[in-house]
């Protein structure tokens, strides 16, 4: 093809074409819209538009002043709604809106006043709470789910307890995020030492709340000594061993299943109830120390049947100072008063269950998850005795994969080892 063909190409393919971008010599001033309507919301308001019949208009433009800066929105025509949003305050404020045409002519602008209503920072409750090794946050009445920001803050100076916020030593420890309406956020791996801690909420703009300040000691968070470790049955503990050579009570705190199995310092051992036992079934352990627990570390038969059979799906942890062995009817499980519940959990699968709850097919990484141990975190906001005192510790299996949902009265659990975490009180052994 001659060159100059080429050419004539080239500069016809930069014609009049439909770009989006090409003057409009032909487009008129846009009219100005109408505002129909002003809904106020948390820190801004919605505006409602009627746009003219103006082929030419493309859209509405906004323009408005917040926090001293200018701010500038733009909604398509094919949108009736405007929403103006991130102050900080309840008093009035104008925005100009006008119409734009293709080639970006605005029309006369329209002025609207609005008021905010109080904004998310200003709304959300929040309290601070301490925590094993750390402290959590309460977030409260975040009814229309802001995004927010949680920063935490800590002071160690204890002298600084009367001054100003602004003039406290602050550290900035961590920020959390959360859209929750009411949530509980935890902050982990903070010295246990009596500290002055802050909390602010930030919003999507960066406009921030009140610094909520407590003086909080974070709970110590260790490993109990196993060693000091006894089964205890006061008299209705239903769970025993099949034969307690082969599967002792006591592999369930021997090492065996944990860190030292893995290092392969110890034989591997591990805890069988007898098949005829009654489902739910629970046995007691006498921790040997009062204690206040934050954690239940738990370690699986090692790659037997997984996922399936004997091992526990469904668990409960109780716990008591001074247990009766009396069987009281009407309390949970028959459990005398002297009881308190933990918590109840199921086995996390990282792949997740089928929608009707079944196992199905798992993964590498559910099989490496269910053998390298599982971690449970005692709540207390959801169990209000969750971290009571307790010397006698009671682990409940209310199913196991091969009874849950069958209606089955018994059968046989299979559990490698039982870790426990928290804060030893007092020592009896």
């Amino acid at each position: 093809m001659p060159f100059i063909t080429i050419l004539a190409l080239v500069f016809s393919s930069c014609g009049n074409g439909e770009r989006i971008d090409q003057y409009d010599s032909s487009a008129q001033t846009p009219q100005a819209i109408t505002v129909t309507n002003v809904t106020s919301i948390a820190g801004g308001a919605i505006l409602t538009i009627s746009f003219p019949n103006d082929d030419n208009i493309k859209g509405a433009y906004a323009s408005y002043y917040r926090n001293g800066e200018l701010v500038t929105t733009r909604i398509s025509r094919y949108t009736n709604t405007l929403t103006v949003e991130g102050f900080a305050d309840t008093d009035t404020h104008t925005v100009d809106i006008c119409s734009f045409n293709v080639n970006d002519e605005k029309s006369s602008a329209v002025t609207v006043n609005f008021t905010p209503l109080e904004p998310a920072i200003q709304t959300v409750d929040f309290d601070i709470i301490e925590a094993f090794g750390g402290i959590k946050i309460h977030i409260m009445n975040n009814v229309d789910n802001a995004d927010l920001a949680v920063v935490v803050l800590r002071d160690t100076d204890l002298t600084d307890i009367n001054v100003d916020n602004d003039s406290k030593k602050w550290v900035e420890v961590t920020t959390l995020f959360t859209a929750a309406e009411d949530i509980y956020l935890q902050r982990k791996g903070i010295d246990p030492t009596e500290a002055i801690f802050g909390v602010y909420l930030r919003d999507h703009w960066g406009n921030v709340s009140e610094i909520k300040t407590a003086v909080l000691t974070p709970l110590i968070e260790e490993e109990l000594d196993k060693s000091k470790f006894r089964y205890y049955n006061p008299g209705d503990d239903n769970s025993y061993s099949t034969a307690a050579s082969l599967y002792p009570i006591t592999a369930l705190w021997d090492g065996s299943g944990s860190s030292a199995r893995e290092s392969n310092s110890v034989p591997y051992h591990f805890y069988a109830s007898a098949s005829t036992c009654p489902i739910p079934q629970w046995l007691t352990i006498d921790l040997g120390v009062k204690a206040r627990l934050s954690t239940i570390g738990k370690y699986a038969r090692i790659d037997y049947v997984i996922w399936s059979s004997a091992h526990p799906r469904e668990y409960e942890f109780w716990g008591s100072m001074e247990p009766t062995g009396e069987v009281v009817e009407g309390n949970e499980h028959g459990f005398d008063d002297t009881w308190f519940k933990l918590g109840y959990f199921e086995q996390y699968k990282p792949s997740g269950y089928n929608p009707d709850g079944s196992v199905g097919d798992y993964t590498a990484e559910d099989r490496e998850y269910f053998n390298t141990g599982t971690v449970f975190e005692l709540d207390n906001t959801e169990y209000e005795h969750a971290y009571d005192e307790l010397r006698y510790f009671r682990l409940v299996i209310i199913n196991t994969f091969s009874t849950w949902e069958t209606g089955a009265t018994s059968g046989q659990f299979q559990l490698g080892e039982i870790t426990p975490f928290g804060q030893v009180i007092e020592e009896y052994r």
